[in-house]
């Protein structure tokens, strides 16, 4: 996902791709992380044009209250094993069990609508229009028993917004992909398998990149859905800044496609790629690299790669570089147009600079660990020596 700016300096997407306004004034004076520098304006990246949907958050579920009778405390333990294991559905049954013999125990109900929402998740993702339609039915009652998580909430208003705007789409399977879109447009529906095509080379490309396939072995394919602007926009709920979103499902507005296949193919490689950091990573990748990885990885070509990774050096001269810690959620939750086009230029920045001094290995073994004990930060000490905000730190002074 990735953010545009409604600014005087922003990327569009018009005709036959982004447009974007580039400085070019002579680099300033490189600045330490964290030191202050005159506030200017920062120009987005042709590649800073998505802005994330907020995902729901994942609570933890606890233990019930001292006094609670014992058989009921017991299986609210074994429901929390289960919910840890990806048992989902037992979690479930077995938390709602304890809810309706102990009603008064506000945590088998809290404990209760976070198994729900990440069942929701599931089957929201799971691909099937039975299984999605489940899935608003379970958040809807989890919106219900935790009616203080507004991430819940929100997440539901989305879910059944964006179910409405898919009823009576077309809808196309290929290997991995299932692609859906208003069958009345025949540039999409002439064209489709040119769009397939895109979407199963950035499989195979992605797949031998990461080591991981998310399709294979009976899963669901990767859902992409394709909407004219006003229905995206109206479907997201976002502004017409956005080029496209990956909430779990791929999601890009498409105006008019023979002006817009080039700048098509970049938006669905950097999508699909934030399927491959989870199906990777999980849900702990650091902002900074999964946006930063998207956007290096959204470019085939090495030297228009090198290109945008040069530009977004340049626009970081003479700019406070965010330290790393600030860069580790969702990259979307960060406050100011400004400050969300120096968090994106600065993911692509460091993502190219561990690229050129270490080897593209070292972004994807960070990806992968962030699931395991030591996490992103420890993989990358033990290749390189040094700790990543020493390398930041480096390519500020450099």
């Amino acid at each position: 996902m990735r953010p545009a700016l409604a600014i005087a300096a922003v990327a569009i997407l018009a005709g036959a791709g982004f447009l974007a306004w580039r400085s070019l004034r002579a680099p300033a004076e490189p600045l330490a992380v964290g030191e202050e520098a005159p506030i200017s304006p920062v120009e987005p990246l042709r590649s800073s044009t998505r802005r994330a949907i907020l995902p729901l958050r994942t609570e933890s579920v606890v233990p019930a209250a001292p006094g609670v009778e014992v058989r009921w405390a017991n299986l609210n333990r074994e429901a929390i094993a289960a919910l840890d294991g990806g048992e989902l559905e037992k979690a479930v049954e077995m938390f709602e069990r304890c809810r309706v013999a102990v009603p008064q125990e506000p945590v088998f109900g809290k404990n209760l609508a976070e198994a729900l929402a990440r069942l929701a998740v599931r089957e929201d993702e799971a691909g099937t229009p039975q299984e999605r339609a489940r899935s608003i039915e379970h958040l809807a009652r989890a919106a219900a028993l935790a009616p203080d998580r507004e991430d819940i909430a929100r997440r539901l208003e989305q879910m059944r917004r964006l179910a409405q705007s898919e009823e009576g789409f077309t809808v196309e399977t290929s290997e991995h992909f299932e692609l859906s879109y208003d069958g009345a447009r025949t540039d999409l529906l002439w064209s489709s398998f040119e769009i397939v095509k895109v979407l199963e080379i950035a499989y195979q490309d992605l797949g031998e990149l990461f080591g991981r396939w998310p399709v294979e072995g009976g899963r669901p394919r990767i859902r992409v859905v394709l909407y004219r602007k006003s229905g995206f926009h109206e479907a997201t709920g976002m502004g017409h800044w956005a080029a496209g979103v990956f909430d779990g499902s791929v999601r890009v507005p498409v105006e008019d496609l023979g002006r817009e296949k080039a700048t098509l193919e970049r938006v669905l490689r950097h999508e699909i790629a934030h399927a491959f950091v989870r199906e990777s990573g999980g849900n702990l990748v650091p902002g900074w690299l999964n946006e930063g990885l998207a956007q290096w990885l959204e470019i085939r070509d090495i030297v228009e790669r090198a290109r945008e990774i040069e530009d977004a050096r340049t626009r970081l001269s003479g700019k406070k570089l965010i330290p790393l810690d600030q860069l580790e959620g969702t990259l979307s939750e960060i406050q100011g147009e400004e400050a969300v086009a120096l968090a994106y230029a600065e993911s692509l920045a460091l993502c190219g600079w561990i690229d050129r001094n270490y080897g593209e290995r070292v972004l994807f073994e960070m990806v992968a660990a962030s699931k395991t004990k030591g996490g992103w930060r420890e993989a990358f000490r033990k290749r390189t020596g040094l700790t990543v905000d020493a390398a930041l730190a480096e390519l500020s002074r450099n």
